[in-house]
């Protein structure tokens, strides 16, 4: 197993380095047991800047000192609660010896594998219609990398774009017509670095949106499709900007010395949650959608081990869901009420190690999470209240990635 793709830092001085190396160590095409294709984190190149007033009204949490890991075994979801689970989820496993995506109903019932190759395969996001899926291709160790639209009835999956030497965060737009990119570019797809490009969903109409050597990252759009947040390093820190879908008029968002990123909208498209080292450490913030002020969302400390990262939104955009890590302590899925400050420390089961990876039910009752067990890494089901849970995959190796869809597969 290969170390896990850590967050290249100064992505503007890595494309002047790469005008005059030729060979030497390169960024593995893929991490190891994380998110599927992540892009580059930019780094701040200023000194520490003073913080912020926070903003925050509710207030801090008992529960923010460090959280005990979990020992006692914890509640089986009851049958008839199960059966209940709508929905499908896919994920990726290494079970075959190769990464593929594999789908299986929320109720744990009629797991199939989607894709079957030599290659290794990624899932993206379900299109909005339920009908198909995204999938991300590398062959190799270090591609090429392939983007598909994949129907879930089993029809042939159809090629989107040329091959390129990076794709990551692929986004549909609410409508299902394009789907949003990035990419480091190929002999087909020019790039002095990274950009933003959208396809159409027949493939047919490639466009780039975004074009500056510095770097644009991990694009993502709004639920009404009238805009996409992504970063850019063009200022030499890696701030979020906003541009429409045809990425014209583009606005900064965020005007820091340090760095933002990961950005998610809300449900309803008025708000951003994102991540920002402003203080000195990974924190999630939140902020209106365009011009906000920006506000912690949490009153943990800046210690700088102590991070807050992977952020997923309730389907009500009251909740949100994040991954918090803490030295010496598996990591955690915590879920934050907008409405009260409350956090709810999920603990999965006995001997269980880092949870990560939340993605919610349709409904919002239920969050499908990646538990590493040992050496091998599952996925479960359990409420959003972290009452009860129930184990989704059980095959041997790595089961990681959940993302849950809210529609039944046909196939």
């Amino acid at each position: 197993m290969t170390t896990p793709l850590h967050h290249r830092r100064f992505p503007w001085l890595l494309s002047a380095l790469a005008l005059v190396l030729s060979s030497g160590c390169r960024e593995a095409p893929i991490p190891e047991k994380t998110s599927p294709p992540e892009a580059a984190r930019p780094a701040a190149i200023a000194e520490k800047p003073a913080a912020p007033p926070n903003t925050v009204t509710p207030p801090a949490p008992p529960s923010a000192a460090k959280p005990p890991s979990s020992t006692a075994k914890v509640n089986e979801i009851p049958p008839e609660e199960k059966e209940k689970l709508s929905g499908f989820i896919s994920f990726i496993s290494e079970r075959d010896g190769q990464r593929e995506v594999y789908i299986v109903q929320a109720n744990g019932t009629k797991e199939k594998r989607f894709t079957d190759n030599k290659h290794a395969d990624y899932n993206g996001p379900f299109s909005p219609d339920g009908k198909a899926l995204l999938v991300m291709r590398v062959e190799g160790e270090e591609g090429p990398h392939k983007l598909y639209h994949w129907p879930l009835d089993g029809s042939e999956p159809k090629r989107l774009g040329p091959d390129t030497g990076r794709i990551r965060f692929p986004n549909f737009t609410p409508d299902g017509k394009f789907i949003v990119f990035e990419s480091g570019g190929s002999k087909d797809l020019p790039s002095e670095f990274v950009d933003i490009y959208r396809i159409d969903s027949s493939g047919k109409k490639l466009e780039r949106l975004t074009n500056n050597p510095e770097g644009n990252f991990e694009p993502a759009v709004s639920p009404k499709g009238d805009a996409i947040v992504h970063i850019s390093s063009r200022d030499r820190v890696a701030e979020l900007y906003a541009m429409k879908p045809d990425g014209k008029s583009p606005l900064r968002v965020t005007n820091t010395q340090r760095d933002e990123w990961g950005a998610r909208f809300s449900p309803d498209g008025k708000r951003i949650a994102f991540v920002s080292d402003r203080e000195g450490a990974d924190r999630i913030w939140l902020m209106d959608f365009p011009s906000g002020e920006a506000r912690r969302l949490t009153q943990r400390s800046p210690a700088p081990r102590v991070t807050e990262d992977k952020i997923a939104w309730a389907p009500s955009g009251q909740k949100i869901a994040y991954v918090l890590t803490i030295p010496d302590v598996p990591s955690a899925v915590v879920i934050f009420d907008l409405d009260n400050g409350k956090e709810t420390f999920l603990h999965g089961p006995a001997g269980a190690q880092p949870l990560s990876e939340p993605s919610w039910s349709p409904d919002g009752r239920h969050l499908a999470v990646s538990v590493g067990q040992g050496k091998e890494q599952q996925i479960w089901i359990v409420r959003e209240d972290g009452g009860a849970w129930m184990q989704l995959t059980k095959s041997a190796g790595g089961n990681w990635n959940p993302i849950w869809g809210a529609t039944k597969s046909k196939k």
